[in-house]
């Protein structure tokens, strides 16, 4: 009786722990969706418009010793701004990072990660205007990061994950062309700036596959 004792509690302590030892593989699945809708009033202005924003990512990693990650993101969204005036915007972009997470137990399946990432991402975004033809938009940026969150390892072989904060340092080339009946102009920027996001802005989730 001891011994299948011992060995239930064995069994139990692999299942929980399994998720973050090393040589552990995990596929990532990311989802962010978001939509905003404007009404303002105030004489001519009175109207509204809609902003929409889906992203996902995919992802792979490894866990590289116990409860460190090493892994590689690749990442799609699509924008899309309408208002009731005519103005119009259709985006896309894609982009992709290598990253590294740490993560520390808070409450049996429960843990906090804090990681950081090198990452590139491009996008192009068109934009109509009712008197004005269509505006373009390209923009090149290539980023570092420190960013933060929670991850719950549900069981065996599933995982929820989602980003909480973040801080990065961006390097950013954008080109901006607008061209009329007559002529076609061109617009080129250079930024270099830090960003960060506080406790749950631009909340996502991830759902990763473990094995």
């Amino acid at each position: 009786m001891k011994k299948k004792l011992l060995i239930a509690i064995a069994v139990t302590l692999s299942f929980g722990g399994y998720a973050q030892t090393k040589g552990t593989s995990a596929l990532g699945l990311g989802v962010s969706l978001t939509k905003t809708k404007t009404n303002y009033t105030g004489g001519s202005l009175t109207g509204s418009n809609e902003d929409k924003t889906n992203s996902f990512t995919l992802g792979y990693g490894n866990f590289i010793k116990d409860n460190a990650k090493l892994g590689v993101e690749f990442s799609y969204s699509k924008y899309d701004f309408e208002s009731n005036n005519g103005n119009y915007a259709d985006g896309k972009s894609y982009g992709g990072n290598v990253n590294y997470q740490q993560y520390y137990p808070l409450l049996k399946k429960l843990y906090a990660y804090a990681g950081g990432r090198v990452g590139y991402f491009n996008q192009k975004i068109e934009s109509l205007n009712p008197t004005g033809p269509y505006n373009t938009l390209k923009q090149n940026e290539y980023s570092v990061g420190a960013y933060g969150g929670l991850t719950w390892f549900v069981s065996q072989r599933f995982a929820f994950e989602t980003n909480l904060l973040s801080a990065n340092i961006i390097y950013s080339k954008t080109e901006e062309t607008s061209p009329s009946n007559n002529y076609e102009s061109n617009r080129k920027a250079t930024n270099f700036n830090l960003t960060s996001q506080g406790f749950i802005n631009n909340l996502g989730f991830k759902i990763y596959l473990l094995f």
